[in-house]
């Protein structure tokens, strides 16, 4: 798999800061699930449009998955689960990724894409649709 839709910097950046959050989540100094709850909403697309983005409630959801709440992420938005995967599939080694079977190597962008389609017609049906009949 020579191809990552997060590049390498960028998803390791990421996973050390989800790492290091799940690691103040176990201790107990600050749970995530209260952070999750309080964190002041910004998007400037919504902001600008007054609809929310396709990743709007992406932090809640992470957060939410770190303290142990997979229900709750998949309210917030349910695409955090393919979020997480493609960060620990850009992180893993390229040795580990040589191993994936040819057949799988030649389906993932098709799947990619799929996964892309998904999420513009969630947002569409669940997100944009409603604010344009209020």
């Amino acid at each position: 798999m020579d191809h990552y839709l997060i590049p390498r910097k960028i998803a390791s950046g990421f996973a050390s800061f989800l790492l290091v959050l799940a690691g103040v989540h176990a201790t107990g100094i600050l749970p995530a699930g209260r952070l999750a709850g309080s964190i002041p909403v910004f998007c400037p697309f919504e902001l600008l449009t007054g609809i929310p983005c396709p990743g709007c409630g992406m932090t809640r959801a992470v957060l939410c998955l770190i303290a142990g709440n997979p229900s709750d992420a998949l309210l917030y938005n349910p695409f955090s689960f393919f979020l997480i995967a493609l960060v620990t599939a850009s992180i893993l080694p390229r040795r580990w990724l040589e191993r994936v079977p040819t057949v799988i190597r030649a389906i993932l962008p098709h799947a990619y894409f799929v996964i892309l389609g998904l999420v513009i017609t969630f947002w569409i049906f669940d997100r944009l649709l409603p604010a344009l009949t209020t």
